[in-house]
């Protein structure tokens, strides 16, 4: 599962590639290295459904949770839901809704699997699939969201694993995931598959990425 990402980027060049503006009110956050819990950047459909980036807590927390016994901390559920299995998205009570109602980008430039970090070659910025949720409490609303994972392909199993992160790679498939009128798993069947063999390169842990500004 991807535990570990990272976006060395601008907010000018996300916006101008992912067609987006910014969330009212957003304030701008660090770029950088990112894990379960992180606030992360996120670009969703508003509901005059224009996309919009804004910061999420990665790690899904769908509003029915509610603390009990001595689970009252809610990062504890949240460590559980920030990877969804795409295979069975459509199925999972903590994922099923948002799949149909709540699909997001989770954005990137690389991603970490077992002691490699992989990154396309001619898209510098990479687009996860993902899903997000609102939890409110009469304290505090949070928005928070879950990556997509698919079987792996050969360059990510060689590195020591058989899940990836589901990243749509191009204009129309970020479309057709973020397309509000889809509410059925069929349409989207297309998206949900590992990427083909020899499509990513990569560099050891050791070797930091340059910045894409």
């Amino acid at each position: 599962m991807c535990h570990h990402f990272s976006l060395v980027a601008d907010e000018a060049l996300l916006l101008k590639q992912f067609y987006a503006a910014t969330h009212p009110g957003h304030q701008s956050f660090p770029f950088g290295s990112f894990y379960p819990l992180s606030k992360i950047h996120v670009i969703r459909l508003n509901d005059r459904g224009e996309r919009e980036l804004m910061p999420m807590e990665w790690g899904l927390l769908p509003p029915w949770w509610k603390p009990s016994g001595r689970k009252t901390a809610r990062s504890g559920f949240q460590r559980g839901c920030y990877n969804a299995r795409s295979e069975e998205i459509h199925e999972k009570r903590s994922y099923k809704s948002p799949f149909a109602r709540r699909r997001c980008l989770l954005v990137g430039t690389e991603f970490m699997e077992g002691d490699r970090y992989f990154f396309l070659p001619d898209k510098p910025l990479l687009a996860f699939a993902g899903i997000w949720e609102l939890w409110r409490s009469a304290e505090e609303h949070v928005f928070s969201c879950s990556m997509l994972t698919t079987a792996a392909n050969a360059e990510v199993l060689e590195a020591g694993n058989d899940r990836m992160p589901l990243v749509l790679e191009t204009d129309d498939a970020r479309a057709l995931w973020l397309d509000q009128e889809i509410v059925e798993r069929s349409p989207l069947d297309s998206l949900m598959v590992p990427a083909a063999d020899g499509t990513y390169l990569s560099r050891p842990k050791e070797n930091k990425q340059k910045a894409l500004f």
